[in-house]
């Protein structure tokens, strides 16, 4: 026991950080060498003080523990903020949560409004022009004497160009999980998994030929059912990864009303029908995680890339590229379009800002076509541009509403029984998605303003509490609690 007084003792200063809190300890040690300049001493004391809090701050962000919270993202694609906002729409569950959290009037995506990325937008929380996902796969052959093409089937590595929200979830030690995403195939940041096109020898699917959901010959010709048939075989596959193996991230995608809106148009009873079936695919999905005793911290999001409008033309890009002399044998600059619905990709083999003009003009004013951009045009909407990735084109054509591309027309403009499409510009009302939020970590907010789709991943690192830098998107703080 020191007797000395006040003056003769120093203060020792310790701290230490746990999660994002800070604790200090402060110690008075017996020491007669500081008996004088108490004062000074003190002074000191208060530097010392501001400085190791910063440094504490900033060893809490770089040490921070996960949440201990689970998040469940389901994409039910094609699924438009148009059709959401029907009163009738025969969607129970959706609704339910709905009332329980929070939901957007519309979630912007990103351009091009197509799936993958928009579904890598949502991951990455940054745009097409960083991530460089521009159709539904990688394309090759671009500016070659040959038409290009899209090659689904391409690891993530070689086609994501950013970090994702899963990269940072399992490099935290979180187990993640995705069945039928996109965009992510053989990504190191997944550490189960179900594919879009499956794979015979993996550890889920052969659960589910155990389980009797569906059996080898079904599994050997995956894609030969419908889509539904499969949306049913994906939310299986969903449940049992979460009853055997609770993953803290969940990514699952749902494709039925895409495929149903592609052939009929939208909105008609087969979307609406088709949107009843997803919701109760939604309910398998919550009802398992209640099941597996994962319900009180598990945040559910439910979102979609795209909507969809219905069209009644086609217009053939390549047919008019054939008649100009930019295509065969003769051509000096061979040119090939990539139809995608709303959208058209020119490439040329050796384009110039000369060549790019002239294609422009070619186009500009033609039935159908809303709009021919270049490069730095389409870099404005948040498209790359080819000095950044070879994905890109060197020009970037938007059908008008009602037309779409496709190679189907034997003139640049044919009338076409009525079908779905996206595709086009991320201001068209139809193209906008829906966004639910509800369960663990949400506020009950009810409705909420138009955000952009790259919030998503930045808010899902925040529920996760894990780190996702350099991001374009923010947290979606409104609707987040602190419990």
């Amino acid at each position: 026991m020191c007797s000395a007084d006040l003056s003769d003792r120093a203060l020792l200063i310790t701290f230490q950080t746990r999660s994002n809190s800070l604790a200090w300890t402060i110690e008075s040690v017996c020491n007669p060498e500081f008996g004088r300049g108490t004062e000074k001493m003190l002074h000191r004391v208060t530097a010392v003080l501001a400085v190791s809090a910063l440094m504490g701050a900033c060893c809490a962000s770089v040490n921070a523990q996960p949440s201990g919270r689970k998040v469940v993202v389901i994409s039910l694609d094609a699924f438009g903020a148009e059709s959401l906002s029907d009163p009738q729409l025969p969607a129970p569950t959706l609704h339910k949560l709905m009332k329980m959290g929070a939901y957007a009037t519309s979630m912007k995506p990103i351009n091009p409004t197509v799936t993958w990325p928009n579904h890598t937008a949502m991951v990455s929380g940054v745009n097409a022009s960083r991530h460089h996902v521009i159709v539904n796969g990688l394309i090759v052959n671009q500016r070659t004497d040959t038409p290009p093409k899209i090659e689904p089937h391409t690891p993530r590595s070689e086609l994501v160009a950013v970090p994702t929200v899963y990269d940072a979830a399992h490099k935290a030690g979180l187990v993640t999980a995705e069945v039928d995403w996109v965009a992510i195939e053989k990504a190191d940041g997944i550490t189960w998994r179900f594919t879009e096109y499956s794979d015979s020898h993996g550890p889920i699917e052969r659960d589910l030929v155990q389980q009797g959901a569906m059996t080898e010959e079904q599994l050997a010709h995956f894609n030969n059912p419908s889509q539904a048939w499969r949306d049913r075989i994906y939310t299986l596959a969903a449940v049992d990864i979460i009853k055997k193996h609770h993953p803290d991230l969940m990514l699952l995608h749902l494709l039925a009303l895409d495929s149903i809106e592609h052939e009929t148009g939208f909105g008609n009873d087969s979307g609406r029908n088709t949107i009843a079936f997803l919701d109760d695919r939604v309910k398998d999905v919550i009802d398992a995680v209640r099941e597996a005793g994962d319900l009180d911290r598990t945040t559910f999001l439910i979102v979609s890339d795209h909507g969809q409008m219905s069209v009644h033309k086609h217009l053939n890009a390549n047919l008019l590229l054939r008649q100009s002399g930019l295509q065969g044998a003769s051509s000096a600059n061979p040119t090939f379009a990539i139809p995608e619905g709303g959208f058209a990709l020119l490439y040329q083999k050796h384009a110039t800002e000369q060549s790019t003009a002239a294609l422009k003009t070619l186009f500009t004013a033609k039935p159908g076509v809303r709009a021919a951009l270049s490069p730095a045009e389409a870099a404005k909407d948040g498209w790359p541009t080819p000095a950044e990735t070879n994905q890109a084109p060197d020009l970037l054509l938007y059908a008008e509403n009602g037309y779409a591309f496709s190679g189907k027309a034997d003139q640049f403009a044919v009338d076409a029984k009525e079908s779905g499409a996206h595709g086009y510009p991320n201001t068209e009302p139809l193209m906008k998605e829906i966004f639910i939020a509800a369960g663990a970590g949400i506020e009950n907010k009810g409705e909420i303003g138009e955000f952009n789709n790259v919030d998503i991943a930045p808010t899902i690192a925040r529920l996760l509490n894990v780190p996702l830098p350099n991001v374009d998107g923010k947290p979606l703080t409104e609707i987040l609690s602190a419990k």
